[in-house]
């Protein structure tokens, strides 16, 4: 929101990492005019919508602290067409040092448009691009941060890290650390860095869940979360990769030797080998909580928990790790 700030804006689209670089904008606009304070925040609530008659109730009031006031709803696609209406009527009564934004993670109530042109103000559009123009748009996104991408990389980058957006936009900051102003990533350099980044921080997850290492599993965990992994993929990995070790540590307890249950995981001997080393010292009633965990996490994710997904992620960690029984 560069220059001349407006009474109000609607930011809305499929992009969540335009979306959130728009709203870091704004917070760092509203503290730098006014402090912590001037940015008050109606926020989605246990994947309800943000509270429309408070903002509506803090449009007509006043600051004796800071010169403009920001308000700032997100989550507004979930509104019923009666509460966009009635928001949308209230911003007609906006004042010269108030600003309202209005988030909709993908589209908004039609009435929340007009009434913000109507206002005086501004729409946001920012859609995902689709996955074939995503190389296309990295390259963009990374000149912005002032370093090159190869196209190439660009592609590997997506093959590897997926279509999110966010978790895209994370790893175009990582890369900008590394490779320093007007220095180019080519595609032989992503692949030393970064090919399967996620995938191997799994293993480092699982691994300290089965050795039954808390500390360094909440690490690995915090870590996905940042780096745009959802949860429900890490349930499958995780669920996938302890039902492995379970089949494999009760061959190995039935007297079938190293070498043969590597052979049969189905997996790349290498990692097969690192994975039954790793279960020494691990009894099969541990990895069968791990497993119990884990699918009490899928359940978490389906709405079956009063916590937000990294909470649950955090907690059912610490369960699988018999950290929480501690």
């Amino acid at each position: 929101m560069p220059g001349e700030i407006k009474p109000a804006y609607l930011i809305a689209g499929s992009d969540e990492a335009k979306i959130d670089a728009a709203l870091a904008r704004l917070r760092a606009r509203a503290e730098r005019e006014g402090g912590p304070g001037a940015l008050e925040v109606f926020e989605a609530r246990d994947g309800g919508a943000p509270d429309a008659a408070a903002l509506i109730a803090a449009i007509p009031a006043m600051s004796l602290t800071a010169s403009r006031r920001y308000l700032l709803a997100d989550g507004v696609e979930r509104w019923s067409a009666a509460q966009a209406g009635k928001v949308a009527s209230a911003l007609e009564q906006l004042d010269a040092d108030t600003t309202v934004v209005l988030v909709a993670h993908g589209k908004a109530p039609a009435k929340l448009g007009a009434a913000v042109k109507s206002a005086g103000g501004e729409l946001l559009g920012y859609d995902a691009p689709r996955e074939r123009d995503l190389p296309r748009r990295l390259v963009a996104d990374a000149a912005e941060r002032g370093f090159d991408l190869d196209v190439a990389a660009a592609r590997l980058l997506v093959e590897r890290m997926g279509t999110s957006t966010v978790r895209l936009a994370n790893e175009l900051d990582r890369l900008a650390l590394w490779a320093g102003p007007e220095e180019e990533v080519s595609l032989a350099d992503l692949e030393a860095m970064v090919a399967n980044t996620s995938e191997a921080v799994v293993w480092a997850l699982t691994d300290a869940l089965i050795e039954r290492r808390p500390a360094e599993a909440v690490l690995a965990a915090e870590r996905l979360a940042a780096q745009g992994e959802t949860v429900t993929g890490l349930v499958y990995a995780l669920g996938a990769r302890l039902r492995r070790a379970h089949r494999a540590l009760e061959q190995l307890e039935s007297g079938r030797s190293q070498k043969q249950v590597t052979s049969e995981l189905d997996m790349h001997p290498y990692a097969a080998k690192m994975l039954v080393r790793g279960l020494r010292g691990t009894s099969i009633a541990e990895l069968r909580g791990a497993i119990v965990a884990v699918a009490d996490l899928e359940i978490w994710c389906r709405g079956g928990s009063e916590y937000d997904e990294r909470v649950a992620l955090t907690l059912a960690v610490r369960d699988a790790t018999g950290a929480a029984g501690a």
